[in-house]
């Protein structure tokens, strides 16, 4: 038989503890996620009623040089975050924890480095800045930068080496808690010293955070220097690092195409925000997930040492989140043009870029397990051959798209391009391990899940009901849409035990 669904083992009671984990956690993150940015917006407020545009660019431009401080440690943390969920899968605690230690000198090492360069840097700038009436916000505010690098890199790696504990309970909490302290920290600076104040707020907020964790985990770090461990975490991440930059560049390449294809790209680039202002959840989402799957993943890897099974359980990952995200997909098709445009009417020529651009979100979206799978079996470099011909991709037809139709252009070719790197990454992923009839029952899911929502955006935002008087015409779209897509959520739901919540545990043996 052509599905794959009928090539799966029977659970064991492990395996179906640990999907119950999985979703849970799943869930955890997720709903953790979206209260974070709803109330991330107070601090985004906030930054603008505090600062004035010019200043609060130069903010923009030295948290550039802060969140860099994460990739001074050449792939060290991501090749430790690699390994440690494997030892901690097979038994080898002390060797997960010396793993740690070593990881978390050499970021300490190379952070250094990374603050002499960044001191010297606002030594050699400042004659050149001495005209600019900013000059003192620069050259000081990079210092300030330098002595918050430390504190960046170390919280960035506790977080992570939770996350490979699997305590995405506490760093979701510890999101959310940082979204409430964020906003009075950053309110209360910029009210008592303005943009100095602003960075000392910053500081005071990774601190926080760091405390927060010591007081809610036992987990500590110590000194440990050990020169071919470095080296080899170094081997380890460095391609993972290398992947994130190419991944970077298919997300941030719209960007760079309308400021450089689009006429009036300053002003272009400002309206196409809306566009992903109201797409921008969805890679978000799935983001969230895939934090919980890529622990899972190593976890299956090392209790199992089979790439099959890591395979089959990202293909699970891929269809079980398919339909949040299509659902969700397919209500910002139908009201978020209309709640965008009522809520910043200044942007509202963009929007037209929305609804082409939502179908590649999703596409990208779904690439997420895939790519972690790559990582886990330390595939790297099919990895970044993936994403660099799907990136490719997306440059060709977002040029063309640019050219020919503007915002709206480089929206299709976004479409094209991400729709592209998810196709090809999760075929290198698991078509070599499940075989190609196994991907492609996969796929047909895949695009039976996707007609089914998008069937449902379509006739909700386009069916004729001029009959209906105009105030009633949007209510009684967004009932068609509830009632098209509810059940579909609801069967989902029931599938997977609603988030783990109700789903029953395994009788013990006889």
């Amino acid at each position: 038989m052509s599905s794959i669904t009928t090539t799966l083992p029977v659970e064991s009671g492990q395996t179906t503890a640990e999907g119950r984990r999985n979703v849970r956690d799943s869930l955890v993150v997720t709903v953790g996620g979206q209260l974070e940015r709803i109330l991330g917006t107070f601090t985004a407020l906030a930054l603008r009623w505090g600062l004035d545009p010019a200043l609060l660019g130069v903010y923009t431009g030295l948290r550039l040089y802060l969140d860099q401080t994460n990739r001074s440690s050449l792939g060290v943390s991501l090749g430790a975050v690699q390994e440690i969920p494997i030892l901690r899968a097979a038994g080898e605690e002390v060797e997960a924890q010396r793993v740690a230690d070593v990881a978390y000198t050499t970021n300490t090492l190379t952070c250094a480095v990374y603050i002499v360069a960044l001191l010297a840097w606002a030594w050699i700038r400042a004659p050149r800045l001495a005209a600019d009436p900013l000059a003192n916000e620069w050259t000081w505010g990079l210092v300030v930068i330098a002595g918050l690098a430390v504190l960046k890199r170390y919280e960035s790696f506790l977080v992570a080496v939770l996350r490979a504990h699997r305590e995405f309970k506490l760093t979701t909490e510890l999101d959310i808690v940082e979204s409430l302290a964020s906003a009075v920290a950053v309110s209360a600076g910029l009210w008592l010293a303005g943009f100095w104040g602003l960075l000392t707020g910053v500081g005071a907020l990774l601190a926080f955070k760091i405390l927060y964790l010591h007081a809610r985990h036992p987990l500590r770090f110590r000194w440990d220097w050990h020169w071919p461990t470095a080296m080899r975490l170094m081997r380890v991440g460095l391609p993972i690092l290398a992947n994130t930059a190419v991944f970077g560049a298919v997300l941030s390449l719209d960007r760079v195409l309308i400021l450089w294809r689009v006429p009036d790209g300053d002003r272009a680039m400002g309206l196409y925000t809306i566009a992903i202002m109201g797409t921008s959840w969805s890679l978000d989402l799935a983001g969230r997930i895939v934090l919980v799957m890529y622990t899972a993943f190593q976890t299956t890897l090392g209790r199992t040492r089979d790439p099959r099974e890591v395979a089959l359980q990202a293909m699970r990952a891929t269809e079980a989140q398919a339909p949040l995200l299509a659902a969700g997909s397919a209500v910002a098709y139908l009201v978020g043009p209309l709640f965008l445009g009522t809520l910043i009417p200044r942007y509202a020529d963009g929007l037209p870029a929305l609804r082409p651009l939502l179908l590649g979100t999703f596409m990208l979206g779904l690439a997420w397990p895939a790519r972690q799978v790559l990582i886990t079996l330390e595939r790297p470099v099919r990895l970044f051959l993936a994403t660099l011909l799907g990136l490719a991709v997306t440059a060709i037809a977002g040029t063309i798209g640019a050219d020919r139709a503007g915002i709206v252009g480089v929206a299709w070719g976004m479409t094209i391009g991400y729709s592209t790197v998810s196709l090809l990454t999760n075929a290198t992923a698991l078509a070599p391990v499940l075989g190609w009839r196994a991907w492609s029952a996969h796929q047909g899911r895949l695009v039976r899940t996707l007609a089914w929502y998008a069937a449902g955006a379509m006739f909700s935002a386009h069916l004729s009901i001029g009959v209906l008087p105009a105030w009633a015409q949007l209510p009684a779209r967004c009932l068609f849409l509830a009632g098209w897509i509810l059940p579909a959520l609801w069967y989902w739901g029931h599938r997977h035990g609603w988030g783990g919540m109700t789903l029953r545990r395994p009788k013990p043996s006889s």
